[in-house]
């Protein structure tokens, strides 16, 4: 399975909030294609707002139509987006087509950057402005489309494309060698007025004609996308998309907990995940930002860990450089002060929430409120609120499908938590990561009598390391996850990890917990079994939380 469909699939899940209790094998399909014509809609909106280099419009329209239709023609596949430009005084249009669901369209404003909603099947009423038709494709082979598009034309409308063609890469996916440098170089032939190429979230504008050749394109270890963007002189534009994996370990270093939180910040802005929103979380003290791994994942957010009375001077440089519109702070202000606030605000955050409780447990209850309004799932994850990496290792499941996490008593549902549980009817699922030692037998009891009928799993082990293997298989089993991307962290220590948990998310990855002079031997055995299923691992931590002596063994498991 290529990387980006993995993506979508476990994007899929998440949407129809995927249970191991259901099977949705067909909501799964419907939502994939879904979730993928957004993901094209989601990039071609982006980066039409990031161009420097598109051709500038000069909206002098005839008063009278020049022409009544136009036809577009050619072929596509689920590698390309085809746009076709239009402009027009104002009227009625519509679109003639033979049906094929390999294939859709659609019409936006390019000022507003809004879709445009149908009058009727196929009929639009546009009002004066500059328009875009676009093709997507959805086949993995070439098809051919033809559309016409009728209606009053106030310029003269292009039918024509951009020529582009890549001349060095003679796949749209494609893996590099283990041991590969990370520059590979790209060159082709381009006729039209602009070319640009975004590599991950860096773009540059390569040609205006011609042959190219762009010596500078630079890979992170993982999976790559490239983006083509060819424009012609009136703005039709063809996008082309390349998935490329570059196999390795990556390490995300930091001499503190903080330094690394922000590592990962820029990690996950590197492969463009976000939504200018952060979420801020005590660093010195794991329960808050363990219950927040859902919701970060559900707001495209890094976790930024914060001694209780400022921010660290490194959070705030990287707060600096990311200029994030929005804040959600978890837990009181016994845990993140009134200060820290103040600071947010002085960096020109000024959209600031607060998530708080009276305890652990409460802040637990809270942030799953929020986490269920989003998502409804009907299943939530249950991990002791005394010890962290039970529930670290459940972030790894319950943030791509929209799970809260609960946090207990060893021995008791605290009445924060029944009350939760209590005003949620639609979750008739529990999950209890850890064994009867972290979360004892009259916990299921109290849950079962909590919600009558309720299906109770547990995902257990002999200790922290082998509940995070196990958590992992239980991922593969029901969620579409895969081993194609792993997180480790220290098992002993939580700080690194909590920070971890949005970029395990992003790429589907287990969190697997390690210790720090060689791998655990349940760990290395789980490695062992899988060994080939690999394209890249992460490492959160400095070499004195996870030693080079664990990269060189982890490395050998990378396929």
């Amino acid at each position: 399975m290529s990387f980006v469909k993995k993506l979508l699939l476990l994007a899929a899940s998440f949407l129809i909030a995927t249970s191991p209790f259901v099977d949705h094998a067909f909501a799964e399909e419907s939502s994939s294609k879904t979730l993928e014509r957004e993901s094209k809609i989601n990039h071609l909106f982006s980066q039409n707002s990031q161009s420097g280099n598109e051709p500038t419009y000069q909206m002098q329209f005839y008063n009278e139509p020049v022409a009544d239709t136009v036809n577009y023609q050619d072929v596509i596949d689920a590698y390309h987006i085809h746009e076709y430009r239009f402009g027009t005084s104002g009227g009625k249009f519509t679109v003639e087509f033979a049906e094929n669901d390999d294939i859709e369209y659609l019409i936006y404003d390019v000022n507003l950057q809004e879709i445009i909603e149908e009058e009727s099947e196929n009929t639009f009423d546009l009002i004066p402005g500059y328009y875009a038709f676009v093709i997507m494709g959805f086949s993995d082979v070439p098809v051919e489309y033809e559309y016409n598009l009728n209606g009053p034309f106030s310029l003269v409308p292009d039918n024509t494309l951009p020529e582009l063609e890549v001349t060095n890469w003679k796949s749209n996916e494609f893996r590099l060698p283990k041991g590969s440098s990370p520059v590979y170089p790209v060159e082709g032939y381009f006729k039209g007025y602009t070319l640009e190429l975004s590599v991950n979230s860096e773009r540059f504008f390569i040609s205006n004609g011609g042959k190219f050749l762009w010596e500078n394109v630079v890979f992170g270890k993982g999976f790559n996308e490239v983006t083509f963007e060819a424009y012609n002189i009136n703005g039709n534009s063809v996008t082309e998309f390349y998935y490329i994996t570059l196999p390795g370990v990556s390490r995300i270093y930091g001499q503190d907990r903080y330094r690394v939180s922000s590592g990962v910040y820029s990690s996950l802005e590197y492969w463009e995940y976000g939504s200018n929103t952060v979420i801020i979380s005590r660093g010195d003290m794991y329960p808050d930002a363990l219950s927040g791994g859902p919701l970060a994942t559900l707001e495209t957010a890094p976790i930024l860990l914060t001694p209780t009375n400022k921010l660290s001077d490194r959070v705030v440089m990287t707060l600096e450089h990311y200029q994030p519109e929005k804040a959600i702070i978890l837990g009181g202000t016994v845990s993140v002060s009134p200060e820290v606030e103040r600071q947010l605000k002085r960096l020109g955050i000024n959209d600031i929430e607060r998530i708080g409780g009276k305890d652990r447990y409460a802040v637990s209850a809270s942030i799953a409120e929020r986490v269920s309004e989003y998502t409804g799932s009907d299943t939530a994850i249950i991990a002791s609120g005394e010890a962290f990496p039970d529930a670290l290792s459940a972030s790894s499941i319950a943030g791509p499908m929209g799970m809260p996490i609960l946090l207990v008593q060893p021995g008791k549902v605290p009445d924060s938590i029944q009350t939760f549980i209590n005003n949620h009817p639609e979750i008739t699922n529990f999950i209890i990561v850890g064994g009867p030692v972290a979360v004892k037998e009259n916990v299921a009891t109290q849950l079962k009598q909590l919600r009558s009928g309720a299906v109770i799993k547990r995902i257990n082990g002999k200790d922290r390391y082998e509940v995070s293997i196990n958590v992992a298989k239980f991922g593969m089993e029901n969620y579409g996850m895969d081993l194609s991307t792993i997180t480790f962290v220290r098992g002993d220590l939580f700080p690194d990890a909590l920070s971890g948990a949005p970029l395990a998310n992003y790429f589907g990855s287990p969190i697997i917990l390690t210790t720090t002079d060689k791998l655990e031997s349940k760990v290395y055995n789980f490695l062992s079994s899988n060994k080939g299923k690999t394209e890249h691992m992460y490492i959160i931590g400095d070499v004195l939380s996870v030693s080079p002596y664990v990269e060189q063994q982890l490395n050998t498991f990378i396929r």
